[in-house]
């Protein structure tokens, strides 16, 4: 029997599981980390807390696993688009800049300026805040000191990989959601880093998610109990990975995701994108997919139990909000707390709680909140059909699968069934098949997933009664921004 390790380094907190070959956890563990927020706009992470929280969770795994088994192999998932920068001697420069850091509007406009008119037509999505590219030149302009010092930029996964091998580099999955990549290519885009008098030497080499990277370190094994020369493959961005490990490779299925943020994900056989440029399309494993994407989805409940209706057991309160009718009695929640992408690509959107009377209370608020995010993430199944992307089945993701009344308000909204995986930690499992493929014990990624992906084969019917709710609810929604967007 082989045994993996999949990483997934999110948001939060980074996450490692134990997997056979089967599919089969072992063990699981997480560690917890902050966002830290040192002006308006900014959300910054410190990469050497993502190794120490990292070696936390590999030594919970192996720890309580059997004595006999041996880690055939390493994959990495890991949070999209954040830039880290090292210097020469592969010390960390300044806190990385994740992906929902708002802070370079300026330099967006600046890129836009400087770049060709056509740019999208080769990075086939537009620049948004918080992606790497937009915020290596807010460095560039802002902390030139710092700028001066990078030898090589990285994602954030990227960058425990290199602390477990000493290798640096990154993946197509993870490369192309940078905005200096040509995801038709699946290779760094040469003429956009020429045209911004960029250093090309300061981006490394990119590889496919299942090719070994690598091998684990003296230095990396003393300090997380890994045997010295394990392999460890380039892995993937957690959205790709996600898909992966949910069984998801290739058109006809949607991976419906609401962790920190929410997205909706679909892979396509060509890459395809949509011409208003409200969704991204990126690098899968060996074709490419289409993504919707919402910036404050689980954050957006997180932020309101902490911060308005001082609610700290989740269980309680989807008890208290199942009480509460569809449609929040009117309530809606316009959910950008920090932005949005899809559909709008507006930094400057803010959150609305709108139709408030002297009847609703805290719950309703909540519901409110659950259904905008599913509101939120219906703008991106819209688009979705009028690309003409198949979508034969609809697989939910995240922090959502707690919520059996937060599954059930996502296949109202949507009006369509929701599965699930029998797996918690589809990120993980994902990095395990990159790792199992990679290091050949497994013949091909379909016999991969085959093997190690278990899904659920009961879903979450929508409620037809409901649906005549929704339906005027969305439509009040999507004017909400509309009516506003000159106030943001």
């Amino acid at each position: 029997m082989s045994y993996f390790l999949g990483i997934d380094l999110g948001t939060s907190s980074v996450k490692t599981c134990l997997i056979d070959q089967k599919g089969k956890v072992l063990s699981s563990f997480s560690e917890p980390y902050q966002i830290s927020t040192p002006n308006a706009n900014w959300a910054e992470q410190d990469p050497d807390v993502w190794w120490i929280a990292t070696k936390k969770t590999i030594q919970g795994c192996l720890a309580h696993a059997r004595t006999s088994i041996e880690v055939t192999g390493i994959g990495l998932s890991g949070q999209m688009h954040g830039l880290v920068m090292v210097d020469k001697s592969g010390e960390v420069i300044r806190p990385a800049i994740i992906w929902c850091d708002q802070r370079s509007q300026d330099q967006i406009n600046f890129l836009y300026e400087t770049l060709p008119q056509d740019i999208g037509l080769e990075t086939l999505n537009a620049i948004s805040p918080g992606f790497l590219l937009p915020s290596l030149i807010w460095v560039k302009q802002h902390e030139p000191i710092h700028y001066e010092r990078i030898d090589k930029v990285m994602l954030p996964k990227d960058f425990i990989r290199y602390r477990l091998t000493n290798e640096i580099g990154t993946d197509t999955t993870d490369g192309c959601g940078t905005l200096i990549f040509n995801p038709s290519e699946r290779s760094w885009a040469k003429g956009i880093i020429r045209a911004l008098d960029l250093d090309m030497s300061i981006f490394p080499v990119c590889r496919e998610p299942y090719e070994i990277a690598g091998y684990v370190t003296s230095r990396a094994a003393k300090e997380t109990g890994l045997k010295i020369k394990t392999p460890v493959v380039f892995g993937g961005g957690d959205q790709p990975m996600q898909a992966v490990g949910n069984g998801i490779i290739s058109p006809g299925t949607v991976s419906c995701t609401i962790g920190t943020g929410g997205q909706l994900f679909s892979p396509i056989s060509k890459p395809k994108y949509d011409e208003n440029f409200r969704t991204n399309t990126f690098c899968h494993v060996r074709n490419w997919y289409l993504l919707g994407a919402n910036l404050s989805a689980g954050l957006s409940l997180k932020w309101l139990m902490e911060n308005v209706i001082n609610e700290p057991d989740f269980t309680r309160l989807n008890d208290e909000v199942s009480k509460i009718p569809p449609g929040s009695e009117k309530v809606l929640y316009l959910p950008y707390l920090n932005g949005d992408r899809t559909p709008n690509m507006d930094p400057k959107a803010k959150a609305i709680f709108f139709g408030l009377q002297l009847k609703h209370n805290r719950y309703h608020l909540a519901r409110a909140v659950m259904e905008g995010v599913a509101f939120s993430l219906r703008d991106s199944l819209e688009i979705f059909h009028t690309l003409q992307v198949p979508m034969s089945k609809i697989i939910a993701s995240g922090g959502i699968l707690r919520s059996e009344l937060w599954l059930q308000i996502l296949a109202d909204v949507f009006q369509r069934n929701i599965y699930r995986n029998i797996t918690k930690e589809p990120a993980c499992l994902g990095a395990a098949i990159m790792a199992a493929v990679g290091t050949k014990k497994a013949n091909s990624l379909e016999e991969a997933v085959n093997e190690m992906v278990k899904m659920d084969n009961k879903s979450i019917e929508p409620q037809n009664e409901n649906s005549p709710i929704y339906e005027e609810q969305y439509m009040v929604y999507r004017h909400l921004y509309k009516q506003n967007q000159v106030l943001f």
